[in-house]
């Protein structure tokens, strides 16, 4: 198993790929990674423009990026949690990380940290609004991207085996807790500094990278037992209601502040984000669809591991045995011990379910964000 910084020279990957060549197997994919570029750089035009919050703007564009390529990188090093294998894009840091994957995380963590801001909420409802923002963000992202093989899930891991729509309850839950996380932790060090000096963005981008992912972890490790030692339904519905508890009575303080014009940027990306996926969801087929890349090492079949936790899962994926939303079907089969081979898209089993489950996650989404960003509640008054 490889670290996420390794090179590994000896696999067949490259920094640089055509963005022609990645049409031809994985087009969605490529509409994909490029949307994430576009909705980061248009995130950081946003930051920029705030005047006067300039600082602590970017104090959260930066920290989104740092803390959350931290946490990639710990989640990928990890044998307890390192359950997912990233596709490989047109431009790669390392085998396992597509650089696409860094703005991702500026993408769900910044426009939710930004856009909740605007209601002036305490820091617990702000912190549970924006994990709650964030996961909404991220949702017909994790449903899409698994579809389209964008990243391929570990076969039998206990913590993602608990899925809607393919996405692993253990992921939602997790982008709710770690958003909350990261929000709360850059108010520590913003709430009482407003300008934002030099020791305040040292201060935010040490609490942020070094503490957001303690934060999620602890709070997952408490849920989790609400469902047998995994994440599922009842921890997922418990975090949602503690939070919402949280907003109900941190909205009795609630400040909000006036629409600001530079947010009308971060409004059209958010529309842009949302109405891209349901389009991708609508508009391709995953049996189109083509990965090679690391993916699960192909083995034996029932070769059972022990993690720290005491879950058993299968060591190695096999043809004989798998349920992931991809096939071996027309491609070359590995062979025992491959980490990089091939495997195809999965045809769609219920495609109006899948295609109702990400636009109606966009509807909310544009309907929660302009709420939130100024639009609805301009309209309101």
């Amino acid at each position: 198993m490889h670290a996420p910084w390794d090179l590994a020279p000896h696999l067949p990957w490259h920094t640089f790929s055509s963005p022609a060549d990645q049409w031809a197997v994985m087009p969605s994919f490529l509409l994909g990674e490029y949307l994430f570029y576009a909705c980061a750089a248009l995130a950081f035009t946003h930051a920029w423009k705030q005047g006067a919050e300039r600082r602590k703007h970017l104090l959260a564009w930066f920290g989104a990026l740092l803390a959350g390529t931290a946490n990639d990188m710990i989640f990928m090093a990890l044998p307890l949690v390192d359950n997912f294998w990233q596709a490989q894009g047109t431009i790669m840091i390392t085998p396992r990380l597509p650089l696409y994957i860094p703005c991702v995380y500026v993408c769900f963590m910044y426009f939710p940290t930004v856009s909740v801001w605007r209601l002036g909420l305490p820091p617990l409802a702000r912190a549970a609004l924006t994990g709650l923002a964030g996961s909404l963000f991220y949702a017909p992202y994790d449903i899409t991207g698994a579809k389209f093989l964008w990243w391929t899930w570990h076969d039998s891991d206990a913590p993602i085996a608990s899925r809607i729509l393919g996405a692993p309850i253990g992921s939602t839950m997790w982008v709710i807790t770690f958003v909350a996380a990261f929000s709360w932790l850059l108010g520590k060090a913003t709430d009482r500094d407003p300008a934002v000096a030099g020791k305040t963005v040292a201060k935010g981008l040490a609490l942020v990278c070094g503490l957001s992912t303690l934060l999620m972890m602890l709070q997952l490790n408490v849920l989790q037992q609400l469902d047998g030692g995994v994440p599922g339904p009842v921890g997922l519905v418990t975090v949602i209601a503690v939070y919402g508890l949280l907003i109900w009575r941190g909205s009795k303080q609630a400040a909000p502040a006036e629409p600001r014009r530079a947010d009308r940027i971060l409004h059209a990306a958010v529309v842009l984000y949302f109405t891209s996926l349901a389009v991708i969801m609508a508009a391709f087929t995953p049996e189109d669809h083509v990965s090679t890349s690391m993916h699960q090492t192909y083995g034996p079949c029932h070769v059972e591991a022990t993690d720290i936790t005491g879950h058993t899962r299968y060591l190695y994926v096999c043809a004989e045995d798998f349920d992931e939303d991809y096939t071996f079907a027309a491609v070359e089969l590995p062979k025992d011990g491959d980490e990089w081979y091939t495997v195809a898209g999965r045809p769609h089993t219920n495609y109006p379910k899948w295609l109702a489950g990400v636009s109606g996650l966009g509807l909310a989404g544009i309907a929660l964000y302009s709420f939130l960003l100024g639009p609805l509640r301009r309209r309101r008054r």
